[in-house]
């Protein structure tokens, strides 16, 4: 073929891939004309008002097991003679480890300093239970703009082991389930699907994930990133946050002399495949939805240098802890909580090409020895360290509305809502097979924390009894969410409808619900409280 011919037979081409992926976007296996997600025309009523609907997510997922009762769900009452709950490790004490140091080094290190171990509670759980916040909520304890927008929900589930737990935290399906996909799959649909949302077809991705590198133990996270019955073109955009990152020059394609005529190629290649199959009468072949998300690897692979300014170099510039900047032993290491912050703040603050979602998996600043925050030895040690230093770093890049901090670069809580999630809490005793100095996994009884957004009111949902540590029914199943609900919750926090066949259904909520219409106003008024 005569190079002029070919140019512009791929010109042609191009625009007919361009074309063809918006299409395979827009109508996707068969959604309605208004795109997937948007809320159906008769149910217009239990959508949450255009003026409490977040605009954006940013997810903190404290990967290996968030403890409630030193920091959430604090009760200084309980446990005080036993030493189970807050009480588990008490100052001073740490059995079967002589060498740990003693509460005041410990604490004062951690930016105590004569602090109270916990704040006066706030609120009460459904059983009327008094709530403090514990000690390693020290960086929101100083934040009370913060604390007031701030819903603490009460989440049980049943699997015990983290690479089940993950996929459940995540997207709210057991493992095996076909339909799992991570809730931000569907957001980055939905705004894929929907121009009139301030969404529509775009190189930059509207959900990311962002991983930690440096010996990261996935325990199945890669599960945030499942499509399920979604097509290819929903799939968030994995991160690895690293300061050896080799993403942006990867983005650049460096080893690609000519990229123009590269694309080109590929894309005539392409349709001139597709033009023989429907020869050999196989059109509905090329209909099929790997051909979607081929259109859409093919139309992202074109527009990568778009993603040049997006994830920029200086986003993965490492960010060292300096002596005494954060207590323990993990001095000058490489602060991963304040990388993954600062490139999550500047996805969700752009002016332009907004992320709509971000997770941000955290594993502390200096991992316990199983990983993250998976403290099944020395639980003390490594959560006086990472606790609060993550949320130190949380609280950075979120503007202060108490001082009227109007920062373009920070989060605004008024249009983004910020989860903090774990795949399962960590047990109200020790760890005995593990020197007594750590704690186990606790599906059955922990929390997970929505703040900002539609929330405008310091609350909780639900209730832990004391006497076995878990989250048990009160009446019509109301003393604690599933993890369905929680992805449910975030759906609708952002207008997403969140019933089909590829997210979630009417059984999904619990609390005797009989239709949709029901399942989608009890997560509005009664999850995220817009009724109170």
């Amino acid at each position: 073929m005569r190079r002029r011919t070919f140019l512009r037979a791929t010109s042609i081409t191009g625009a007919t891939a361009a074309a063809g992926v918006f299409g395979i976007l827009k109508y996707p296996r068969g959604a309605n004309a208004a795109g997937w997600g948007a809320w159906p025309a008769d149910k217009q009523d239990t959508i949450i008002p255009a003026d409490r609907m977040a605009q954006s997510v940013l997810e903190i997922h404290m990967n290996g097991g968030l403890n409630a009762f030193d920091t959430f769900y604090t009760v200084p009452t309980w446990g005080a003679e036993t030493q189970t709950y807050v009480h588990q490790f008490a100052p001073g004490i740490q059995v079967g480890n002589p060498v740990e140091p003693n509460r005041d080094e410990r604490f004062d290190a951690c930016g105590f300093d004569g602090e109270e171990l916990w704040e006066p509670a706030q609120i009460n759980d459904a059983n009327g239970v008094g709530l403090y916040l514990g000690p390693w909520l020290l960086p929101l304890r100083r934040r009370p703009d913060v604390l007031s927008r701030m819903r603490i929900m009460v989440q049980r589930h049943d699997q015990v082991a983290h690479e089940g737990a993950n996929p459940v935290s995540f997207t709210g399906d057991r493992p095996g389930q076909p339909r799992m996909a991570g809730v931000g799959t569907a957001i980055q649909r939905y705004f894929s699907e929907n121009p009139e949302a301030g969404g529509g077809l775009r190189a930059a991705p509207y959900s990311y994930v962002l991983y930690p590198g440096a010996g990261f133990n996935t325990f199945n996270s890669l599960s945030a990133s499942a499509v399920g019955f979604h097509p290819g073109s929903a799939r968030p955009l994995g991160v690895t946050v690293d300061p050896n990152s080799l993403l942006t020059q990867l983005l650049a394609r460096p080893s690609v002399s000519d990229r123009d005529a590269f694309d080109h190629a590929i894309t005539y290649y392409r349709q001139q495949y597709e033009n023989r199959l429907r020869a050999l009468g196989l059109g509905a072949a090329t209909r099929a939805p790997e051909r979607g998300n081929y259109e859409f690897a093919d139309f992202a692979r074109r527009n990568s240098l778009h993603l040049l300014d997006i994830l920029s170099a200086d986003l993965f510039q490492p960010i060292t802890v300096p002596d005494p900047a954060v207590c323990g032993d993990a001095m000058n290491a490489v602060d991963m909580p304040r990388m993954q912050a600062r490139l999550a703040a500047s996805l969700l603050s752009r002016p332009e090409d907004t992320a709509r979602y971000v997770m941000w998996i955290d594993t502390g600043i200096h991992s316990s020895v199983n990983g993250g925050h998976d403290t099944h030895s020395f639980h003390t040690r490594f959560a006086s360290q990472n606790y609060p230093h993550t949320f130190e770093a949380l609280m950075e890049v979120i503007n202060n509305a108490d001082e009227n901090e109007n920062d373009p670069g920070k989060i605004d809580l008024d249009r983004t809502m910020v989860v903090i999630n774990t795949e399962f809490g960590r047990t109200p005793t020790r760890q005995v097979n593990a020197g007594e100095t750590g704690t186990n996994h606790w599906p059955w009884g922990y929390v997970t924390v929505f703040i900002g957004g539609p929330i405008r009111e310091r609350g909780c949902y639900g209730a832990i009894d004391y006497a076995p540590g878990e989250a048990t029914d009160g009446y019509a199943n109301t003393n604690y969410i599933s993890p369905a609900e929680n992805r449910l919750m975030v759906l609708q926090a952002l207008g997403i409808y969140p019933f089909s066949s590829q997210t979630f259904a009417v059984g999904d909520v619990r609390g005797g619900v009989a239709d949709e219409v029901e399942a989608a106003e009890r997560v509005r008024d009664v999850y995220l409280g817009l009724s109170v």
